[in-house]
């Protein structure tokens, strides 16, 4: 699997502003196992990343050694999974379409082309197709079921991908002092089988992440690095992954989340689905 997709070039720069971490949450049915959610950088951190990066680029050098410092290096063994069973990743059946819906009521212009975006880059790097249902008026909160009969019919309710105010759900952007741009769950059965079927991602409406890739502070980037928890990945330490709590350097899945996508994906073979209630 490659690192970047036609037509983008990842960029190692933020942008001027802070940039808010992206957790993960665990689930009910199986522990998580994620540590707290990291603060997001201060503006004189960022600028002296970027000063850093402007003098070495323009000398060529780090410890007089010429470098390419057009994108942070990473390792395809930076991976780590929200769980896994028997040395096994709690993943979804590949051989199963994955069913999402949107909604856009608090999301800004442009919204849809990030969320279509992130899905085709997510189904290029695991092999796993997925249909759009359309629109929804569901708004998730914490305690989201995957079987909600009642909105979506006799089946696993499609993934939920929603931008919604405070005041809307239950489920927190902020602890402490961190704030948080989105907040991600995958959902297993009610009956605790270790497999994904349903999920949700809740993107901050008051964040002021634009829509687009310009980097790894905007839109586009925050709602791919949801949907890489919505696969199963947890967050991992390195800049040059996407999966890092705020979105590492990279507008785009680094090594490491490529190889942990492989690991979830379709060459693993079919998982049996499990039956809904």
């Amino acid at each position: 699997m490659v690192g970047m997709h036609p037509g983008e070039t990842p960029s190692p720069r933020r942008p001027d502003h802070e940039v808010p971490a992206r957790p993960d949450l665990g689930w009910t049915s199986l522990p998580p196992t994620i540590g707290p959610p990291r603060r997001r950088r201060g503006l004189a951190a960022v600028v002296a990343i970027l000063t850093t990066l402007a003098v070495l680029g323009s000398l060529g050098l780090v410890g007089g050694v010429v470098q390419d410092l057009s994108r942070p290096k990473g390792s395809s063994d930076e991976y780590k999974f929200l769980a896994t069973v028997g040395g096994h990743p709690v993943r979804w059946n590949p051989c199963q379409q994955i069913h999402y819906v949107v909604n856009l009521s608090e999301a800004p212009s442009g919204s849809i082309a990030d969320v279509e975006e992130a899905i085709r880059r997510v189904s290029t790097d695991t092999g796993i197709s997925f249909v759009f249902d359309g629109s929804t008026q569901e708004i998730p909160q914490h305690d989201r079921s995957s079987y909600l009969p009642s909105l979506y019919g006799e089946r696993w309710a499609p993934v939920v991908i929603a931008w919604a105010t405070q005041a809307e759900t239950d489920i927190a952007f902020h602890d402490g002092e961190d704030q948080f741009a989105a907040v991600s769950r995958p959902l297993a059965p009610p009956d605790g089988t270790p497999q994904f079927v349903s999920g949700w991602v809740v993107i901050n409406a008051a964040d002021h992440n634009p829509p687009g890739w310009g980097s790894s502070a905007y839109q586009g980037p925050t709602v791919l690095h949801e949907l890489g928890h919505i696969m199963g990945l947890d967050h991992v330490s390195s800049k040059a992954e996407l999966m890092e709590p705020s979105g590492g350097y990279v507008t785009d899945f680094g090594p490491g989340d490529l190889a942990g996508l492989e690991l979830l994906g379709r060459d693993q073979g079919c998982l049996r689905e499990p039956a809904v209630p």
